[in-house]
């Protein structure tokens, strides 16, 4: 198995490079895994530079994350899926989803933060 980096990522799913689509098709078919770090990269360079909306980016990741390994691929499910349904930074999510599987609190002065664990019944 390999890792692929954000790069590689990117290159599978915006298909603007054949010879490097190519390159991550087969990457990714003989089996691949990446790292949580490069999630949120993907995120923002979607977002960012190609305007992608965060529903897109959610499903994108979600449906990609079937053909690789990621690291705690549950948890970074649910906070793609609140990514998806709120306007929170995905590393907010990311906390979210730890604190909710781990039932434990998250200390923070973000108010929007804050305001979504309320709505979700997490302690603060």
């Amino acid at each position: 198995m390999r890792i692929i980096d954000t790069n590689y990522l990117l290159r599978y799913m915006l298909h603007d490079d054949e010879s490097m689509f190519q390159k991550a098709s087969r990457a990714i078919e003989s089996g691949a895994s990446t790292r949580l770090e490069s999630i949120p990269e993907v995120i923002y360079v979607l977002a960012k530079s190609f305007g992608v909306s965060r529903i897109d980016i959610a499903t994108a990741l979600t449906d990609l994350l079937d053909d690789i390994v990621v690291p705690q691929k549950e948890l970074v499910l649910d906070a793609l899926s609140l990514f998806s349904k709120t306007k929170l930074d995905y590393v907010d999510c990311i906390y979210i989803a730890e604190s909710k599987a781990r039932n434990e609190r998250v200390l923070t002065f973000d108010r929007k933060m804050i305001s979504k664990m309320r709505q979700l019944g997490i302690p603060e």
